[in-house]
């Protein structure tokens, strides 16, 4: 009788022993994320072998290895955001001050002075203008709140409103455009959003062209993908621009003094979420840029 009660004794002890023991070690497991949470201390949990509590502790290092992920992501975005942010205080400041002198000057100006200055006002709030919707549009392809819709158009009619916007600069450069394409055959993409993404690539040839300058249009279609290249004989990349050139406020050498460096970034971003790629090289002379979207059945 005796030695039953006291194995049953032992039993028990045995068992608050186990209890007590399990029981430190969630209180200390919980500190350490109570340490994590509110005082950004390292992480460490000791190695259980088995049981219960080697599956909590699998559990909670994924979940703190989450939040790290994202604590490191939200911190690069910070610093992404406060880039941009900079940039574009400094792209908007530059043309608001020469609209400000502007202003200041229309006040006293007559005659051809009043109607060069309210030219010269014209272009600047264009560039404002310009600007911020080019913006607008990254910040919604950044946001993902952009739906590209396939449409069919014929490589004639595409081409055609793509030159359309640029008429008079072309002709007074007297650029000669060289068109390569089956005009009956049908291209399938986002119109308009595939007519922004060319458009300012064609509008960085032709300020890149010189007088009497040659630009060319190609576009050709396989059944992986269709082809558009866009080349002209001009002045080139430099080597060391070629690599950044698709990046947001990046001005290669050759750029142009008004220039603000997001209209090949905001081309990229436009044909890389339709399932394409843009490529840029120099051909000597000029600049060849070639684009493939890929069809969604490949």
């Amino acid at each position: 009788m005796y030695m039953i009660i006291f194995l049953l004794c032992c039993i028990i002890g045995g068992l608050c022993f186990y209890i007590y023991k399990q029981n430190k070690k969630i209180i200390s497991i919980s500190k350490q994320i109570n340490d994590i949470l509110f005082h950004h201390n390292d992480f460490y949990i000791q190695k259980y072998k088995e049981g219960n509590l080697s599956i909590l502790e699998s559990d909670i290092c994924k979940l703190v290895n989450k939040i790290y992920e994202q604590s490191h992501l939200l911190e690069n975005e910070k610093l992404i955001l406060k880039e941009y942010l900079e940039d574009i205080s400094h792209q908007m400041k530059t043309p608001l001050t020469a609209l400000n002198l502007i202003h200041e000057r229309l006040n006293k100006a007559e005659g051809n002075e009043k109607r060069q200055l309210l030219k010269e006002e014209k272009k600047l709030l264009d560039k404002i203008e310009w600007l911020v919707m080019s913006l607008l549009k990254m910040a919604q392809l950044d946001a993902q709140t952009v739906t590209f819709h396939q449409e069919s158009i014929t490589q004639k009619d595409f081409v055609l409103q793509l030159l359309n916007p640029f008429e008079i600069q072309i002709d007074m450069k007297n650029i000669q455009i060289q068109i390569n394409i089956q005009e009956s055959e049908i291209f399938k993409c986002d119109i308009l959003w595939t007519l922004e993404a060319l458009s300012n690539i064609l509008k960085n040839c032709i300020e890149h062209v010189e007088q009497n300058g040659m630009i060319q249009i190609s576009m050709n279609q396989n059944p992986l993908y269709d082809e558009i290249i866009i080349q002209d004989n001009g002045c080139g990349i430099d080597q060391e621009d070629l690599i950044h050139l698709f990046e947001r406020f990046y001005k290669g050498k050759n750029a142009k003094q008004d220039s603000v460096g997001i209209g090949l970034a905001l081309s990229s971003m436009i044909i890389e979420k339709q399932n394409g790629t843009i490529q840029v090289e120099n051909t000597y002379p000029g600049t060849k840029f070639t684009i493939h979207l890929y069809k969604e059945n490949v």
